[in-house]
């Protein structure tokens, strides 16, 4: 990021008509700032992963009302010449954090100026039902205000196509292609008419109960004829909170209809507050974020603690065993999940001959051996949902298999087609409905896993990040020179028999390592910050698992710090 170019921006900017007053008089405040000036104007938000994340404030390079109707625009005039439709509608909904309906509304603005219509959320809604809405109510893509897990001062803008998808990379790149000025979110709001004269004139439409009913009834029709008893259900006590965010009203609604009687508050962080004010972070990948929730548990003798991140996409799970709270991993949570979604339906006889399970590269391959045990395909794909959703596109909207179950090690899960984004709130009433059947039977999630180890092998499982600039690229250069070994000829990792290596580049920056039997290890710098993050999984007897996993990983940092230090 040159210098000139943030001055360049940012004297754009600040000189722009039309500019809010509020937004004109912090820039003024930054004249003296070069480092605040670098930072929010040096580089355009970039869509990553999940689309567009980052810090709010004013800026290109920040999340605000400006970059948000840009980005919108572009998607809206996108959509109109892919489909060649005049009438393109797009679904926006958004979650608890501060700004997020200023935001919505800003690029339903954007979007009804590029000539396109609107179906708005008239509340906060989670992401899997926006991505449902989309595929409801027919329309051509969608828009979910969030940042997800993230800190409180973030925002995001996710993109996503007819099908409830997030957007795949061509596409995110085109609607990038189209943003022609740094300024041109502030043209388009100054020139718009207001969200409330767009309301009165149709072109912006809400939508509401109707949209809460029908997905209810999918989410309960998915679990009505599962094997699990309203007396079962009845017994589970259950400590849920959404962090916070927007997975209230939905999770609670499907548990009570399912007769989950004994579902207990975490009272400070029940209602929507994009402070989140009694969490460090709102990610349910936290042991930190369970604090609370476990004080609560403790106080109604709770079975479970069960958590969804602020836009409900993403589900964590603590479980009562031995006198305290385990949290289980992302990874562990999807092992049980696949489980006990292939032996329901193999019991009631609906398990299909052309069923398959998708997940990530690095997520567990207890996966593999789950799926080749009830003999349903297991298809592994790039860190993403928007890849799994493209599996789904591609082998059941397209071919004839019958999608089972997705998901990813960072607690995210996809259980039914209707939805194409992670759906926390379905994978909370799936884990429910594990965590009753299990106690009717007196047992626990945590014995549900140990029956898992006892069947497939004991998993050991983690991730870690190295911070750092630059880091990850060096070290993932320095891997790449060794043509497939881990490390030098004759050093710890150099010896390892890499019995399968792959180099994801250049549709991503990811190398994976399978070893004997089911250990891995894959490494993966990120595209958006200064971090560097690898993935073990090593398999077999527990203790043989735990020491590999402890003497590889070490030896894995220690070359890795060699990098950091230089």
């Amino acid at each position: 990021m040159e210098e000139n170019k943030a001055i360049r921006n940012y004297t754009e900017w600040i000189n722009a008509k039309g500019i809010d007053p509020n937004m004109r008089q912090d820039l003024m405040n930054m004249i003296s700032r070069p480092d605040d000036i670098e930072a929010c104007f040096g580089a355009e938000l970039k869509f990553g992963t999940a689309g567009m994340r980052a810090a709010m404030g004013p800026g290109a390079s920040r999340m605000n009302i400006y970059t948000v109707a840009t980005a919108a625009y572009a998607m809206a005039e996108m959509l109109g010449e892919k489909q060649q439709i005049k009438d393109v509608r797009i679904v926006i909904s958004y979650d608890s954090r501060n700004n997020s309906r200023k935001f919505a509304e800003a690029a339903a603005t954007a979007i009804c100026t590029a000539g396109a219509r609107v179906i708005f959320s008239d509340r906060l809604r989670p992401v899997p039902m926006l991505s449902y809405a989309i595929r409801h109510y027919k329309a051509d893509g969608g828009i979910m205000i969030t940042a997800s897990h993230n800190p409180k001062e973030y925002n995001g803008f996710k993109s996503y196509r007819a099908d409830g998808a997030q957007m795949i990379d061509c596409e995110t790149e085109d609607i990038k292609s189209r943003i022609k000025s740094p300024i041109e979110g502030i043209q388009i709001i100054a020139s718009a008419a207001s969200f409330e004269e767009l309301v009165a004139s149709g072109k912006v439409e809400y939508f509401g109960r109707e949209l809460d009913d029908s997905y209810n009834a999918m989410v309960i029709e998915s679990f009505n004829s599962s094997s699990v008893s309203r007396k079962a259900r009845a017994s589970l006590r259950i400590v849920y909170s959404p962090l916070n965010g927007s997975g209230r009203e939905p999770v609670r609604r499907a548990m009570r209809e399912l007769g989950y009687e004994k579902v207990f508050a975490v009272d400070e962080q029940d209602r929507p507050d994009g402070d989140f004010p009694s969490l460090r972070v709102p990610n349910p990948e936290y042991d930190d974020t369970y604090e609370l929730a476990m004080k609560y548990a403790d106080m109604s003798i709770a079975d479970i603690i069960i958590v969804t991140d602020p836009d409900s996409d993403r589900l964590g799970v603590s479980v009562y065993n031995e006198g305290k709270y385990k949290k289980l991993t992302g990874n562990q949570i999807g092992a049980i999940l696949l489980e006990y979604l292939l032996s329901e339906s193999k019991k009631m006889g609906k398990l299909p001959a052309n069923g398959y399970a998708v997940t990530s590269i690095v997520s567990t391959h207890l996966a593999r051996a789950i799926a080749a045990r009830y003999g349903i395909k297991l298809y592994e794909t790039l860190t993403g949902i928007k890849y799994i959703a493209e599996q789904i596109r591609e082998r059941s909207d397209d071919g004839d298999e019958s999608f089972m179950f997705g998901f990813e090690e960072s607690n995210g899960y996809m259980l039914n087609a209707s939805v194409r984004d992670k759906d926390g709130v379905m994978a909370a009433v799936a884990i429910a409905e594990i965590a009753a059947l299990s106690k009717s039977k007196g047992l626990t999630l945590i014995d549900q896993l140990d029956s898992l180890h006892k069947l497939y092998g004991y998993a050991s499982e983690k991730s870690i990040c190295i911070e750092g600039a630059g880091v990850g690229d060096k070290f993932m250069e320095h891997l790449r020179s060794l043509n497939g070994t881990l490390g030098e000829p004759g050093t710890e990792l150099g010896i390892l028999d890499v019995r399968n290596y792959a180099d994801y580049m250049p549709e991503s920056n990811v190398l994976l390592y399978e070893l004997n039997g089911l250990d891995w290890i894959a490494f993966r710098p990120s595209g958006t910050e200064p971090k560097f993050k690898i993935y073990y999984g090593f398999y077999g007897t527990e203790s043989a698992a735990e020491s590999r996993l402890e003497r590889i990983s070490k030896a894995v940092v220690a070359e890795i710090n060699k990098y950091k230090e230089h």
